[in-house]
């Protein structure tokens, strides 16, 4: 069943798991009615395309009553675009704790039910998975719900679960057969993700940084170094790599600031690495630079001991360079700010 508009960069959020059982025995409700979920305060992340599931873990421990019922709701933000794709549910006993349905399965009725109506920005949309007839099979069981992401957006919050009147959303999650309890699953985060695997960024000299790959990119067109001064304003930029995704690259090089000819201005002060599309608009940072004053007393001391074995025109170079770095020295930082640095 496909699920239609969902957003770019702002909430996918989904209001898990609405459990609903009967009242059958007139016993006091087992705590272990609800057992957990995989979701519930937790951060899940998956690229474009790719499949994550949605687990509620339960148990009837009470004869010849068992239901259930597990809503799942979010808002569009307006955005028709994109969107996310229930694949299926399934629901079995899994009495084991192994999370499978096993040799001999025992598949429970999971009903399901798409609706929609006016949300607080956008169309709320609600899923639901449910059995609609009784069920006598006792023990431990699981309820699965499979969504493929084709978002392009930024971290996805789901709801808080509160106890709330407005029909067709909210959520408490009531279980057990004969009272009804209730759970409230603490906010979780989908994270579609642009790309997946690692990426090593660092000064190899004054005029270039070093960057050493591993990279599955699932979006855009191109990767791009981009170099800035230090109050943030753009230099010049090098295209390192034009693809098509999904794409693989496994690679390292260095790149050199493109200003010519080298001078102060051309000084790497800090630099992005930065995952663009056909129009150059940035989807995602993978890596950032910041040149500090350790990383320039580093470089001082190398040349100063390479300054005695040099030939006259190498040391002609390398006093450029001593010259460079004593006048990049007053404007650099004392510490690399992480949320330059950080992808």
């Amino acid at each position: 069943m496909r699920i239609e508009y969902l957003i770019r960069g702002l909430a996918f959020m989904l209001v898990l798991a609405l459990v609903t059982s009967m009242a059958f025995i007139a016993t006091p409700a087992s705590a272990a009615g609800f057992v957990g979920t995989n979701y519930s305060g937790k951060v899940i992340e998956v690229i474009p395309g790719g499949i994550f599931v949605l687990r509620t873990e339960l148990v009837w421990d009470e004869p010849d009553c068992g239901y259930y019922h597990i809503h799942v709701v979010w808002e569009d933000n307006n955005r028709a675009d994109e969107n996310f794709t229930v694949l299926y549910t399934r629901a079995f006993i899994d009495n084991d704790n192994d999370n499978l349905p096993g040799a001999s399965p025992i598949w429970l009725e999971n009903s399901t039910v798409l609706s929609s109506g006016p949300g607080t920005n956008g169309t709320r949309w609600v899923f639901h998975v449910a059995n609609t007839t009784v069920d006598s099979n006792d023990g431990y069981f699981d309820v699965e719900i499979y969504v493929q992401a084709a978002s392009q957006g930024t971290p996805h919050r789901l709801w808080e679960n509160h106890p709330i009147s407005k029909a067709g959303w909210g959520g408490i999650v009531n279980y057990n057969e004969s009272t009804v309890n209730s759970f409230s699953p603490t906010v979780t985060t989908v994270r579609v993700l642009n790309w997946t695997g690692s990426a090593v960024f660092k000064l190899e000299n004054l005029y270039a940084v070093s960057i050493e790959k591993d990279l599955w990119l699932s979006q855009g067109s191109k990767l791009v170094v981009k170099f800035y001064n230090y109050d943030n304003t753009y230099e010049n930029e090098v295209v390192i790599e034009n693809f098509t995704p999904p794409w693989h690259v496994e690679e390292n090089e260095n790149v050199q600031h493109p200003t010519r000819p080298w001078c102060i201005k051309s000084a790497v002060k800090k630099a992005k690495l930065l995952l663009v599309d056909n129009e150059n608009n940035e989807i995602s940072k993978i890596k950032g630079w910041v040149t500090i004053r350790g990383d320039i007393w580093v470089e001082l001391l190398r040349e100063i001991m390479r300054w005695p074995y040099a030939t006259p025109e190498e040391r002609n170079a390398l006093w450029k360079e001593l010259m460079d770095k004593c006048m990049l020295w007053p404007y650099a930082p004392s510490t690399r700010d992480p949320g330059w640095v950080d992808p």
